[in-house]
């Protein structure tokens, strides 16, 4: 797509939408404002409105032909900061818009100035973690208040809340009362359904493989144990794809498992796009034992690939995953460990487990409205004119 790199601080009028772009480096809430852009531009230009979109310096998205682009200030602003805010302050000021879509869930404080009152706030939600017991969320008592704080002002202010998930959607209800709620599922990028002319996954067959990080609530140690348990069973190696220099930090039994297990985990770290669709579409099976999730996308990405998927059984990926994946207890290591036996064991099994894992994407994918959440925010200009 053509750039458009005209400032808005510049211009005389304000634009109908802006949208904080600023973060679609990061994976998984970069993935959901790579995925939203071009929905966004399609709907705006369609109904004849203006479109911005916020960005850091050195992670301009390439948008059409008039699409603002608005360069954060101050630039590299982390999120949960007073930066961040100041970013928000500055954005307003600068493009004067009358809807803000922030894409995930902290307040833009300056939208409490009485001459911000009438800009209307969407923002999405992807998940309730920061608001859960620090023993599952890793966050101490002052991150969980500020999340409190948040998620409550974007219940009572925002226009709409998006989540990617019911699962998420009742959370919240339950934790802040919000009404304003429209889930809005995430579809699978329908690169993941092309696997022809993908490179080597450079790793050894046959594996099995995790994707994401190593925080908590990913409950990697689990996948870890029960492979620990069975690995002399199967010939299987485990690639972990995605854990990096987090296996030091996040959680040290990690680190200590892996260690244990020698040459039989191999730990890729951040990989290129590429090679993780060659990763996902080699595995004979991809493994999520989170304990929490907001949605779900690797298990529907490995779906689409033709992978067999392992899916703990919490109600997010049975929402998610449906009856394209095989479940399993997140907390018993023994019984994941004999479903992996079972599987690695059986081509015909996990052949045809790969086969409802793909018509059950395949059947999600048709029922999703990509540009649901883009549709609403300009709906709602419409109205207000």
């Amino acid at each position: 797509m053509p750039g458009s790199r005209h400032d808005p601080s510049s211009a005389d009028d304000g634009v109908d939408v802006l949208f904080d772009a600023r973060h679609i480096r990061q994976s998984g809430i970069g993935t959901y404002i790579r995925t939203q852009i071009p929905h966004l531009e399609r709907v705006t230009a369609d109904r004849g409105l203006t479109l911005a979109v916020l960005t850091d310096a050195d992670s301009v998205s390439a948008v059409q032909d008039g699409t603002r682009v608005l360069t954060a200030s101050p630039d590299g602003a982390a999120m949960y900061t007073a930066a961040e805010q100041r970013v928000w302050q500055h954005a307003l000021d600068a493009c004067r818009p009358r809807a803000l879509w922030a894409p995930h869930y902290p307040f833009p404080l300056a939208l409490l100035r009485p001459r911000d009152r009438a800009v209307r706030l969407f923002t999405t939600v992807h998940d309730t973690l920061h608001l859960e017991d620090a023993a599952l969320s890793n966050q101490g008592r002052a991150r969980r208040a500020y999340a409190a704080a948040m998620l409550r002002l974007d219940a009572r202010r925002a226009a709409t809340v998006f989540t990617p998930s019911d699962a998420t959607a009742r959370r919240l209800g339950e934790t802040t009362r919000a009404a304003r709620v429209l889930v809005t599922p995430i579809p699978v990028d329908d690169v993941w359904f092309a696997t022809e002319g993908l490179p080597d996954p450079g790793v050894g067959q046959p594996y099995l493989l995790y994707v994401g990080n190593v925080k908590r609530h990913k409950n990697l140690v689990l996948l870890l144990e029960a492979f620990t348990r069975i690995s002399a069973n199967i010939p299987h190696r485990l690639v972990i794809a995605g854990g990096g220099e987090t296996l030091r930090t996040a959680d040290d039994r990690v680190g200590r498992i892996v260690a244990e297990l020698g040459t039989r985990v191999e730990v890729t770290g951040q990989v290129p796009f590429d090679r993780l669709r060659a990763l996902v579409a080699g595995a004979d099976l991809l493994i999520m034992p989170s304990l929490y999730e907001g949605a779900g996308l690797p298990p529907l990405e490995a779906m689409a690939s033709r992978t067999a998927v392992l899916a703990s059984d919490i109600p997010v990926l049975r929402e998610t995953c449906g009856d394209g994946a095989e479940f399993f207890d997140p907390h018993d290591s023994g019984a994941l460990g004999q479903l992996l036996i079972r599987l690695c064991g059986d081509d015909d099994a996990r052949r045809g487990l790969a086969e409802r894992g793909f018509a059950h994407v395949t059947r999600r994918q048709a029922g999703i409205d990509p540009a649901a959440a883009a549709t609403r925010i300009c709906s709602g200009l419409e109205t207000s004119r």
